[in-house]
């Protein structure tokens, strides 16, 4: 008889088979799928904090053969381990299911790209988030991150800290941000590779040359546009209304490589006829989506920025945000990870063994 493929296997009983090799991990009950792999979200129930656990696993692709696919799984987790910050999503176990490379990981049910089609979120909120989201990547770069590549909303979880401290200030800037999939991480110096996401791709991303940190502050100048608009796109659209997919009657423009990369050759122009932006923070954003690389400003010129608009607006907020990066950037480790955390280095080595 021969043996089953996960793989092909119907979703249903790809969840039924996961809770019931993952263990105590509770119930599957939504799927995601990324680039590079599949995430399958369980609830352990209202009880347990964080309530939710994700199950990543490797993405079959046309493109690329199973072993590859694994080994490219393999080198991301590696990467990811490697990077050890409050603002950095982390995995806490791997797993083997039906010969599948699995790994989990904390999931604290929201994400960037869900805060913004909720809406209603506080200025102080948006530019906290962005903080935190900077302040990862900095520590990320100082590990060895060239470039993360596919910065987007929802790679960004959020952690809502006040559902997990008790009174903690009376200040809107408690939503955490983490940093996720770093599937493509490096991947154009590594494999050639200069994806992302179309509507947060650098120039240099098109043209296939060389990337760096510079190329993710391209991506943070359109999040952050996009945060403080409510959700548009430098372009003028409203992005969820026209990508990945145009809802109602809406133009398939946007959901066509050209119509990006058209945008990008004639120089990221913001289009801010419906934006309500204050000048110098619109200034700014255009130096983060300039289309020369070097014209960018760098991680800490970022953090610099959005500080400064914090003062303005909340002098505390602004003190216990500054207390908040000085207190976890003292908290990481230069330690490896047999020292740090010498359980999951045991099983992190067994599990590259049999998949790396």
């Amino acid at each position: 008889m021969s043996e089953v493929n996960f793989y092909s296997l119907d979703e249903r009983t790809k969840k039924l088979i996961l809770e019931a090799f993952l263990g105590d991990n509770g119930e599957c009950v939504s799927l995601t799928s990324g680039r590079w792999g599949e995430i399958y979200i369980f609830d352990q129930g209202e009880s347990v904090t964080p309530r939710f656990v994700c199950a990543k696993i490797p993405k079959q692709l046309a493109n690329c053969s199973p072993e590859e696919t694994v080994k490219r799984f393999v080198n991301e987790l590696k990467k990811q381990l490697t990077y050890d910050h409050m603002f950095v999503h982390w995995a806490f176990d791997f797993k083997e299911v039906m010969g599948v490379p699995v790994a989990l990981f904390r999931y604290w049910g929201n994400d960037l790209d869900k805060l913004l089609k909720q809406g209603g979120v506080s200025q102080l909120q948006k530019l906290s988030i962005m903080v935190y989201i900077c302040v990862g990547l900095r520590h990320c770069y100082k590990k060895g991150l060239i470039v993360h590549q596919d910065l987007k909303p929802s790679n960004i979880f959020l952690r809502k800290m006040t559902e997990e401290y008790r009174n903690l200030p009376n200040i809107d800037i408690y939503n955490f941000a983490l940093i996720a999939d770093f599937g493509l991480a490096n991947a154009s110096s590594e494999l050639g590779i200069f994806d992302g996401n179309r509507p947060y791709m650098a120039p240099e991303q098109w043209s296939k040359t060389d990337l760096s940190s510079s190329t993710d502050i391209f991506a943070i100048g359109v999040i952050l546009y996009e945060l403080m608009t409510d959700g548009y796109h430098p372009v003028g659209i409203k992005l969820q209304d026209f990508w990945p997919y145009q809802k109602n009657d809406n133009s398939k423009k946007w959901t066509r490589k050209d119509a990006w990369q058209k945008w990008v050759s004639q120089g990221c122009k913001i289009d801010n006829f419906l934006s309500q932006l204050d000048s110098k923070v619109l200034t700014f954003i255009e130096k983060m989506i300039c289309v020369n690389p070097t014209s960018r400003p760098t991680i800490d010129e970022v953090i610099a920025f959005l500080l400064e608009l914090i003062k303005e607006k909340c002098e505390t907020s602004y003190t216990q945000i500054e207390f908040l990066i000085n207190h976890y950037d003292s908290q990481v480790s230069n330690e490896s990870l047999d020292k740090r955390w010498p359980h999951l280095f045991e099983v992190w080595k067994q599990f590259e063994a049999k998949f790396g």
